[in-house]
């Protein structure tokens, strides 16, 4: 142990000035006496004591020249107004050194100036509240969807306190806008704000923001502006005021508050990130464009991951004004729960809230099946005054097959075996019903839900309806859209041989009902006209684009 110090103060000592004659006379001490401190070795006879005492005198020595050097180090003065001071304490000066001390020699910057101790800010980590969108929804009413971050949040309060509306071509200036009272050139609102709150440890959370007037705001269609009063730890004391959404002149009278809708549906899609397989994108559309019966509109949210081969999926129903894409690639700069996908349904929720009737949120491996005799229209009609339905999560196989019968078979029609039916009350399964923990999808009437979330609805959370799988459900085939993906047929069954009554291998039951489904998709496809083919006279080449 006294080896180790010895060891430790002589290296502090040769690094001192060599010009400093008592520095070297006690590291020459230090030197010698380390010498006689191998181990397995005691002191000469007779010489302990006096080491002892000659040890204590130069450690009294060594701390009283540390301390007369911490003290020098506290009484100095930075010059840069731009460096906080940081006391610097005796138990980590040599962190404080490594982060905070001059450097010098080849530490140098490019201009060769020296620079001084001290952090320096440079960026900003977090931002209170991030826009993403914003909707005028009735004549007093808007909404904006945004990111708000989770930290700043829980230690200074909701990022948003009011709201107000400014006319285009007010006296009023922005920087007083939230300091006066209403008048007919400004008009504060009532906010309240959402949120999703589910973020397990990401920066930010999804809020949706709704802002309310008790009279009328912009009727005379002459346009304006709509500011929300951020409240982030650097306004605490004052106003500041954020455009979020700018009204042009009779831009009020060409929006549609009310029925009837162009479209009875809406699709909303998740944030497609990576390359997809354009085979099984068409597919998808090919069925669901079926289902819908053609009265749908898709938003379809790109994060990348639509190339130009998905576009030329798509070019048949963007030629018809079916299809919205939105770019939301610049959202991979804030760590979201879901990788942003409840920012997209939340935003899509506003989107289609007077675009459509009803508004559908799942994914691009999952299909949507309702069993005969129902249809679509018929169970939505029977429930047009719920506020959502909720369907059955089933997962299907991609290891046990049936044998192909034609080139250009779907893969969904090959994948005839899923896990069993979900019902809330069997083996206690709560992943399978509608709440906290549900792994449920979802449709909903855009007008009467405010906020969702990937397996339910936040606001309001009650008032829907759930389907039992055997009436409507979806067929998850996960990871089937991955660009090299196939369906990972690894054993093929003779589906004659195969029991519907008993669970193949104890868990996949035989069910045949899909690819029946998939099958009149293709023919009903073929009379709506919109993807010129019923995908049969070019699966070959798709197949060769995908594997190439």
């Amino acid at each position: 142990m006294r080896s180790q110090l010895l060891a430790r103060m002589n290296a502090r000592y040769q690094n001192k000035d060599t010009s400093n004659e008592l520095s070297k006379q006690k590291s020459d001490f230090l030197r010698d006496k380390e010498k006689q401190m191998t181990p397995g070795k005691s002191l000469p006879d007779g010489s302990g004591d006096a080491w002892n005492e000659e040890f204590q005198q130069l450690t009294e020595e060594l701390l009283g020249e540390v301390l007369e050097e911490l003290k020098k180090v506290q009484n100095a003065t930075i010059d840069r107004a731009d460096v906080i001071d940081i006391p610097v304490k005796v138990q980590s000066d040599k962190i404080a050194d490594s982060m905070c001390g001059e450097r010098n020699g080849s530490g140098t910057g490019q201009s060769g100036m020296q620079l001084k101790s001290g952090l320096r800010l440079f960026g900003q980590a977090l931002h209170s509240f991030v826009l993403f969108s914003a909707y005028r929804f009735s004549i007093d009413e808007f909404v904006v969807v945004g990111l708000v971050s989770v930290h700043l949040r829980e230690k200074y309060g909701d990022p948003v306190s009011s709201c107000a509306w400014l006319p285009n071509g007010s006296a009023y200036t922005v920087d007083l806008l939230f300091q006066s009272g209403n008048t007919s050139s400004v008009q504060k609102g009532i906010v309240k704000l959402f949120y999703v709150n589910e973020t397990l440890g990401t920066e930010y959370d999804i809020a949706v923001c709704k802002c309310t007037f008790e009279d009328p705001v912009g009727a005379n269609a002459r346009g304006g502006s709509l500011y929300l009063n951020m409240t982030s730890a650097s306004a605490k004391e004052g106003f500041e005021p954020v455009e979020v959404l700018h009204e042009l002149p009779d831009e009020l009278l060409s929006i549609q508050f009310e029925g009837p809708f162009r479209y009875d549906y809406a699709f909303c899609s998740p944030p497609i990130w990576g390359r997809l397989h354009p085979k099984h994108v068409k597919e998808w559309l090919i069925y669901h464009h079926s289902l819908w019966q053609g009265k749908v509109h898709y938003f379809m949210y790109d994060a990348g991951g639509i190339d130009s081969e998905i576009e030329s999926i798509f070019q048949p129903l963007i030629a018809q004004g079916l299809i919205t894409v939105i770019n939301i690639v610049g959202t991979q700069k804030f760590r979201t729960f879901y990788n942003s996908q409840h920012l997209a349904i939340n935003d899509c929720l506003q989107r289609a809230r007077f675009v459509a009737k009803w508004a559908f949120f799942w994914d691009l491996d999952e299909y949507f099946q309702i069993q005969p005799p129902a249809n679509i229209s018929s169970i939505l009609a029977e429930n047009e005054d719920a506020v959502w339905i909720s369907f059955g999560h089933l997962v299907w196989s991609k290891i046990y097959c049936k044998q192909e019968e034609r080139p250009d078979e779907w893969a969904v029609e090959r994948m005839a075996f899923h896990l069993e039916y979900p019902t809330c009350s069997e083996k206690g399964r709560s992943s399978t019903c509608h709440g906290s923990e549900g792994l449920r999808k979802w449709a909903a009437n855009p007008r009467a839900v405010s906020v969702g979330t990937v397996y339910r609805t936040l606001e309001p959370e009650w008032n829907g309806v759930v389907f039992n799988a055997s009436i409507a459900r979806i067929n998850h085939y996960s990871g089937l859209v991955a660009y090299n993906d196939e369906s990972n047929c690894v054993l093929i069954k003779n589906l004659n041989e195969v029991d519907e009554s008993v669970a193949l291998d104890g868990w996949w039951w035989k069910d045949i009902s899909m690819a029946e489904n998939s099958k009149k998709a293709r023919i009903s496809s073929q009379s709506l006209h919109i993807f010129n083919s019923s995908l049969s006279s070019d699966y070959l080449s798709l197949r060769n684009v995908a594997r190439s």
